[in-house]
């Protein structure tokens, strides 16, 4: 295979590795006070390893094994990194556990729908074209043998497509299913019939992300 058609492999290798991880998302954890809810980093997850969903994909393209390899662990690395140190404040998640009538707040959906873009992580910084980039070409080093010619024009390619993707998507999708629950340790009727939800917690149910799939389309 000539370095453009390993690109395009790994291409919709990361694609489908990725639309994958988004549909098994979920939230677990982060911390609810009040109404507030905030998604710390280590509460985006998902059952997907996008590594070794791209590595498998690839394989089966019969790109080179030294090669699939290196390019779907920094793909799936980098996916990780922004996944790993994802984090959101949403200031009116639960407007009703400002003030509970009991001792806990059941499980109860978040209102509205934010957009991902709200939220930060330090890792997406691995997402952009020019860190990739970087990465990519340092990891194939090794591998430069296997297929014929330079791969710099086909791996600059991939690295936009990649950060163009990422952009759009994000842009465009809301988080959805959001849950939140905890505890109203202030409760202590008659005198103090009703508290505010302190110290708890999020999860999700059901589609995390709702938005069009990851992955732009190139003609």
């Amino acid at each position: 295979m000539d370095w453009n058609s390993i690109a395009r492999a790994v291409q919709e290798a990361f694609r489908t590795a990725v639309n994958e991880w988004i549909g098994k998302a979920r939230i677990q954890g982060g911390r609810v006070q009040g109404a507030s809810a905030v998604l710390t980093p280590g509460s985006l997850v998902s059952e997907t390893n996008v590594e070794l969903r791209m590595n498998q994909a690839l394989v089966a393209s019969k790109v080179p094994n030294g090669i699939a390899g290196a390019l779907a662990k920094v793909l799936g690395g980098a996916w990780h990194e922004w996944a790993v140190g994802f984090q959101i404040q949403l200031p009116m998640a639960y407007p009703t556990f400002v003030a509970v009538p009991g001792p806990f707040a059941p499980p109860t959906p978040a209102a509205g729908a934010p957009s991902l873009s709200q939220g930060s992580s330090p890792g997406e910084s691995s997402l952009k074209a020019q860190v990739l980039l970087n990465r990519l070409t340092s990891a194939l080093r090794p591998h430069l043998k296997a297929a014929g010619g330079s791969p710099d024009n086909a791996l600059k390619t991939l690295a936009h497509w990649v950060d163009g993707s990422f952009s759009e998507w994000k842009s465009t999708v809301r988080l959805t299913g959001l849950i939140g629950k905890g505890p109203v340790p202030t409760f202590a009727p008659p005198y103090v019939p009703v508290g505010p939800v302190l110290a708890g917690d999020n999860m999700s149910t059901g589609p995390l992300f709702a938005g069009p799939r990851f992955g732009k389309i190139v003609p």
